[in-house]
């Protein structure tokens, strides 16, 4: 679906980046957790966060920054929701957060989840919304995905899989599931020295 340009970000869809861009227009900053893999290739699929923002708001975060995210857990009646929250801490201007969330009983999301409980390294790739309603690639970071994030992750996967057979069928909805958990979330993630 999606690949790795050297320099140039993902060669997204245009649906996808069509989408995004109108997301960031009516909403503001948008950010999703994709996973990758060259169809040749039998190596398990890369996990890369795509992150969508006005063109200000994405130069404000070149140069050095401090990143720093977190995988939350939450266990509703409808079934689980992961969310992966991060806030980017430049040298020079005030800190850029957002959040996403994966959804374990799609593929995309538990793909998703599993591949960083597994890869050293993630990438974020930064695009800004354009004027005709687009999206352009503007540069990426690569994070460390250090043993205890991926442990983490591992754990946190294990949790919504179980969470979710758990959940009788009938009952399950990610939408009513993030209508209970949202009025938890919290950004900025704050720094580990706070």
């Amino acid at each position: 679906m999606t690949k790795a340009t050297h320099g140039k970000g993902f060669d997204l869809p245009e649906r996808i980046r069509q989408s995004l861009a109108a997301d960031v227009a009516s909403r503001g900053v948008q950010a999703r957790v994709i996973s990758t893999q060259d169809r040749e290739s039998i190596r398990p699929p890369q996990g890369h966060i795509i992150v969508a923002a006005p063109k200000e708001e994405v130069d404000g975060m070149r140069g050095p920054a401090r990143i720093v995210r977190q995988l939350e857990f939450y266990k509703t009646p409808y079934g689980p929701v992961v969310r992966l929250a991060f806030s980017v801490y430049p040298e020079d201007t005030d800190p850029f957060s957002a959040d996403t969330l994966l959804n374990v009983s799609q593929i995309s999301g538990d793909a998703a989840l599993s591949s960083l409980g597994r890869q050293k390294s993630l990438y974020m790739h930064f695009y800004y919304a354009t004027e005709d309603g687009d999206l352009a690639y503007s540069f990426s970071k690569e994070l460390t995905n250090a043993a205890e994030q991926r442990s983490e992750a591992k754990k946190v996967l294990k949790m919504a899989r179980d969470a979710y057979s758990e959940t009788p069928e009938e009952r399950r909805s990610f939408r009513w599931a993030v209508g209970l958990a949202e009025s938890r979330f919290k950004l900025p993630v704050p720094e580990p020295n706070e």
